[in-house]
């Protein structure tokens, strides 16, 4: 058993890192249609969604985010980022 044992830990370790040895460099790649499909049908309504309920959250922040002059730190996080990552992101991007 203690034989097993070892020999998974040493297997881990040793296919642990040939991770980036299998790594694909997909920034000069062209999109596939998969891709684009998984964006407009999933990723972007999460998105839109995201967005939708920022602008509430941000509201309800404020009380404690006024005091802390933490505002502009919050609009960003809950507005504008996600308005962003929905609208201006390129199609196919995530």
């Amino acid at each position: 058993m203690k034989r097993i044992i070892i020999f998974l830990i040493v297997s881990l370790l040793v296919l642990s890192f040939t991770g980036p040895l299998f790594a694909k460099d997909e920034s000069t790649a062209d999109l596939s249609v998969p891709e684009v499909v998984l964006d407009v049908l999933w990723v972007r309504p999460i998105g839109l969604v995201q967005t939708a309920l920022g602008a509430p959250f941000f509201v309800i922040s404020l009380p404690v985010t006024i005091p802390l002059k933490k505002t502009g730190e919050a609009k960003e996080f809950l507005i504008t980022y996600p308005f962003y990552y929905y609208f201006n992101r390129p199609l196919g991007e995530m």
